[in-house]
């Protein structure tokens, strides 16, 4: 038996050991790819809705962003009216307690005064009768 017969004979053996090794192999394999496979479908499945939630979610966080904003911006604008009005009623106060001031300071002169000279007159006019009725 030539050399080259033997070869063939063992390269023959080896590819069928290699086959009846790669057969099991390649089954399990396959079985593999496709348990992943209806895996990734179901998880495809099941993905779809909860994007759609997420998405709808995204949506209304957008709009009671959007709401709370404007809300927020009306806020700081009545904050500023008051705010302005608060100034506005200092300034009244101020001006009136200076303008008011004086003017009750010296209402209160002459109050004071005319009370002075009445309680004057009241007290001299007993005895004054007396020199009248003498």
């Amino acid at each position: 038996m030539p050399t080259s017969d033997i070869f063939l004979i063992i390269a023959s053996v080896g590819i069928v050991i290699l086959v009846a090794t790669l057969v099991p192999v390649l089954h399990q394999l396959k079985r593999t790819a496709e348990k992943a496979e209806t895996a990734l479908e179901k998880i495809n499945n099941e993905l779809e809705p909860l994007l759609h939630k997420t998405t709808e979610v995204t949506e209304e966080l957008h709009t009671l962003s959007v709401s709370l904003n404007e809300k927020i911006e009306r806020t700081d604008r009545i904050f500023d009216t008051v705010q302005q009005a608060g100034d506005t009623l200092l300034s009244t106060a101020s001006l009136i307690k200076e303008t008011a001031t004086p003017l009750i300071v010296q209402i209160g002169a002459i109050s004071a005064g005319v009370g002075a000279f009445t309680n004057f007159f009241k007290k001299s006019e007993p005895s004054e009768r007396r020199y009248f009725d003498e």
